[in-house]
């Protein structure tokens, strides 16, 4: 567990108190919502993200429960996982539709080719600061695509009447981070988690989770691997995938500061933060641990756990 100090713990007690008077050891037995702050064991993922028919339960929690704004054309909806080309041709729909606040671009090129996509939803206001949200990092989690492309649609269709707290801010929306990963598994694989660069003969594919250069190889193979034909190979080197680098860039290349960084996972509903490599407590990790538990509370409350991602 966590090591803090009496002033951190005291610290966090109130920030325990400020968010309903929930304790560390609280559970509320109707949720399944986990905040997990630690290394630790990754879950099997099994089958449980099989294609359905139905929009998956919690989704429409995410936001508010009153619908988008009709669209001109029904060119998405989330009754059922889509395609690469469905996913780019419904952010460039929301482009054609609000040009005002909509701009999609190209932030970079997978291994196999493909077109990474991004889209900003933005007032162009010069004081905003930036969000990140970034989906199927892992290509096999589909419902974090539909999750991103939920929060886009609704964002953008409803962006007038919004609070503040939402328009003052520049959404940057990657909604497939691993084009390559993600047709795979529509095509060949359904379970196939990594992206498709070949290393050492015919063993393919690098966990692009943990490809960035913070922790890297630090634990040796605590949390990710060395070996190629491993789910969690991290590749040769840090950034060595063009789609990690492509996260890298844009946002190391903005002039707007990114006041949040939320990539989407699948399947468990939890809410993680940093270090995922080692046990210390981050700098900001109270501050953290408050953000996450107002976020946990949309689906009650939790517990404490060690996890990696």
């Amino acid at each position: 567990m966590n090591t803090i100090s009496t002033t951190s713990a005291t610290k966090l007690s109130n920030v325990l108190r400020k968010t309903n008077g929930i304790s560390e050891h609280d559970v509320d037995l109707e949720s399944n919502s986990t905040i997990w702050t630690e290394n630790g064991t990754q879950t099997k993922f099994g089958k449980k993200t099989k294609p359905g028919t139905v929009i998956p339960r919690g989704l429409k929690q995410i936001v508010p429960t009153n619908k988008p704004k009709k669209r001109k054309v029904k060119l998405m909806n989330w009754k059922k996982y889509h395609r690469l080309n469905v996913i780019y041709a419904f952010i460039d729909e929301l482009e054609r539709d609000y040009p005002a606040i909509c701009t999609v671009s190209v932030i970079g090129q997978s291994v196999e080719g493909r077109d990474i996509k991004m889209l900003k939803i933005s007032n162009s206001d010069a004081r905003n600061s930036a969000i990140w949200l970034d989906a199927s990092i892992h290509s096999r989690e589909w419902i974090s695509t539909a999750v991103v492309t939920y929060i886009a649609d609704y964002i953008a269709r409803n962006f007038h009447s919004l609070p503040t707290s939402i328009t003052n801010k520049d959404w940057h929306i990657v909604p497939i981070l691993n084009p390559d990963g993600y047709e795979y598994t529509h095509t060949h694989d359904r379970m196939w988690r990594k992206n498709r660069a070949k290393y050492d003969g015919e063993r393919v594919g690098v966990d692009l989770n943990r490809n960035f250069s913070c922790g890297w190889g630090n634990n040796g193979d605590e949390g990710s691997s060395e070996e190629p034909s491993s789910v969690f190979y991290r590749g040769p080197m840090p950034f060595s995938e063009p789609e990690a680098i492509a996260v890298r860039d844009t946002i190391l290349g903005s002039t707007v500061i990114f006041k949040a960084f939320l990539s989407f996972h699948s399947y468990y509903e939890l809410i993680i933060f940093p270090w995922g490599y080692k046990r210390e407590p981050c700098p900001d990790y109270l501050k953290l641990l408050e953000g996450g538990a107002v976020m946990a509370r949309v689906h009650k409350f939790t517990q404490y756990l060690k996890a990696a991602v």
